[in-house]
C-alpha cells in the first residue's frame, strides 16, 4: 500500500519523473515496494513450505513475531529517517537549481546529507535483527526441532 502505492504514485507521473528520476525518492519506492510486497510474500511462501516440510515441529511464534516486527519497523525507519527526507531535499534542489545540482557532489556532500545517510543505520540494525531472527527460526526447525505436544484427552475435541 505505502511502498508500491503511495511512493509509486509519487514518482511515476510524467511531471514527477522529469524532476525525480534517479533521486533518492526512486530507491524509497524501490525498497519499500520490493520488500514490502515481494519480500514479505517471499517470506510467507518460505514459511508455508517449511510448514509443509516439517508439519510435526512446534513453531516458536515469539521468534517469528520478533522477525515480522523488526523487518517492518526497520524498513519504515530506513524510509522515514533517510530515503524520504533525502529524496525530498533532492527534489527541492532539482526544482530550484536543476537536476544536475541535486545529483552533484556539491549537494551530496552537505552536512545534512551526511547526517541523513548515517540516520539509515538504526533502521538497518533493526531490519538485520528481523532477518537474523527469521534465519534463527528456520535453522532451529532443522537443527534442534521441538515436536508439538499432543492434545490432552478431551481438550479441543468436539462432540458429534
Amino acid at each position: 500500500l505505502v511502498g508500491a502505492g503511495l511512493f509509486g504514485f509519487l514518482i511515476n507521473p510524467p511531471l514527477s519523473l522529469y524532476y525525480m528520476q534517479g533521486l533518492n525518492l526512486t530507491p524509497l519506492h524501490g525498497h519499500t515496494a520490493l520488500f514490502g510486497v515481494y519480500g514479505m510474500l517471499g517470506i510467507a511462501l518460505v514459511l508455508f513450505c517449511v510448514r509443509g516440510l516439517r508439519p510435526q515441529e512446534a513453531w516458536n511464534e515469539r521468534t517469528l513475531r520478533l522477525s515480522f516486527w523488526a523487518l517492518n519497523i526497520g524498513l519504515a525507519l530506513m524510509a522515514v529517517l533517510t530515503l524520504l527526507p533525502l529524496g525530498t531535499l533532492q527534489l527541492l534542489a532539482a526544482i530550484e537549481h536543476g537536476y544536475w545540482y541535486a545529483r552533484s557532489a556539491e549537494f551530496m556532500q552537505k552536512p545534512i546529507v551526511d547526517l541523513l545517510i548515517w540516520m539509515r543505520v538504526p533502521g538497518d540494525v533493526v531490519f538485520s535483527i528481523g532477518a537474523l531472527a527469521l534465519a534463527w527460526f528456520v535453522l532451529r526447525l532443522w537443527v534442534r526441532p521441538r515436536s508439538r505436544q499432543p492434545l490432552a484427552s478431551g481438550a479441543g475435541a468436539t462432540s458429534r
